[in-house]
């Protein structure tokens, strides 16, 4: 597992873009590079899709160990497999599953989110 995700709620490209300058400026001073995982969600109601209550219960129930398989999770959470299939991808495109063959674990040891108050650029133009 990796150390943590952060995931940023109202971001900008611009903020991006300033992340990925900054990377640069520092490898082109010569500083060792600072890996980073960071998803960017548009807006709340983007990060409330992906993380809803079914989600973060899945990933509660990931932190005693991997589950053998989505099978075996689906039936500890007492929940639709197709459901939790579905969970277990949008969680993995967010960054915090993995899969093993069959096992499906904890991506991160943890993840921490900003929420930006700002109004984005495409609401003020």
């Amino acid at each position: 597992m990796s150390d943590e995700v952060t995931y940023v709620i109202g971001g900008s490209v611009e903020d991006m873009r300033d992340r990925f300058l900054t990377a640069v400026r520092r490898a082109e001073a010569g500083e060792a590079p600072q890996p980073e995982r960071i998803v960017t969600f548009e807006n709340w109601s983007a990060f409330l899709k992906t993380f809803s209550p079914a989600r973060i219960a899945l990933l509660e129930a990931l932190t005693g160990g991997p589950a053998e398989s989505i099978n075996a999770l689906a039936g500890s959470l007492r929940r639709n497999y197709r459901r939790v299939h579905d969970d277990v991808a949008a969680l993995e495109r967010a960054g915090l599953l993995t899969r093993r063959g069959r096992q499906v674990m904890l991506a991160a040891d943890g993840a921490r989110a900003h929420l930006d108050l700002r109004p984005s650029q495409r609401a003020t133009r």
